[in-house]
């Protein structure tokens, strides 16, 4: 179970946190987050790379990311908006250009302009508004207001001027991002790098190559990693017997589980559960 910004069947909601009690689970970013940095900083996990969240900053998330916050200053605080799959559905029904979806991809952390930030303050006011103020068009209104953030920052990529915003994203890059999407689905069911390599239609060898070049990591160290934090966020947010937790991460049996989660990690699952429980 990740940690959830959205509770049950909520189809939106919006508040402040510092992520403490996340304790570096994965966040569930089924459908879209968006975050701004209020105070402080943190170190955050997206799409397995390190990132540094300042005062500022803007993320945009969607529901194939890996997102977690591994570390926060005693003064970080967020201010998170979370929208559920299916409305997300209904947001993006009219395409965005594909230098949109290429650059949060790549770059889902935005430093906005000081122009932009007024229009990021404007929007998350008009938000705070519409949820707290329930109406017969609440769900419309809400819809509307996020696809009109999405039409706001994809002309602002556009006409950025950063070539990252500009060019298309190189063929190695793109098959990065599509193992990553590719990863954030199934990685319940597989741990296999050939598997993820097929998916991709080039060979293992071909992914090794790619994956350690733009991270420094092989294809089968994110995979751990990638399995590694759905055992712990299982292990802290479930009451999960291991051997369910096995079963569904198609681990052989439980014993197997506990001695790839004692390699990687240095200590038992159950140890781990202890230790980071309340």
């Amino acid at each position: 179970m990740k940690y959830q910004l959205r509770k049950g069947d909520t189809a939106f909601a919006i508040g402040q946190t510092n992520f403490s009690e996340s304790k570096g689970s994965l966040i569930d970013t089924n459908g879209c987050i968006a975050l701004s940095v209020i105070s402080g900083y943190a170190i955050a996990t997206i799409n397995f790379k390190k990132n540094i969240l300042r005062k500022g900053d803007f993320i945009l998330l969607f529901y194939d990311s890996s997102f977690s916050v591994d570390k926060i200053s005693a003064s970080f605080l967020v201010q998170y908006f979370s929208l559920s799959y299916p409305l997300l559905e209904e947001v993006i029904y009219k395409p965005l250009s594909t230098q949109f979806w290429e650059a949060l991809y790549s770059t889902p952390i935005l430093r906005p302009s000081h122009d932009f930030e007024h229009l990021l303050s404007g929007w998350w006011q008009l938000m705070k508004w519409t949820i707290t103020n329930e109406s017969p068009m609440q769900k419309e209104l809400v819809a509307n207001s996020v696809r009109n953030l999405y039409i706001v920052i994809d002309s602002a990529l556009n006409q950025s001027g950063m070539s990252v915003f500009h060019n298309k994203c190189s063929h190695s890059r793109m098959l990065i991002n599509r193992f990553f999407k590719l990863l954030s689905i199934h990685c319940h069911e597989t741990r296999d790098v050939k598997f993820y390599a097929e998916q991709l239609s080039i060979t293992p060898t071909y992914l090794y190559k790619i994956v350690r070049k733009y991270m420094s990591q092989s294809p089968k160290e994110l995979i751990d990693k990638q399995a590694i934090s759905e055992i712990k966020s299982l292990l802290i947010n479930s009451d999960m017997p291991i051997k369910s937790i096995a079963s569904t991460l198609h681990f052989e049996d439980v014993s197997y589980l506990c001695r790839y989660f004692r390699r990687l990690t240095g200590i038992p699952p159950l140890e781990y559960r202890e230790n980071n429980k309340e």
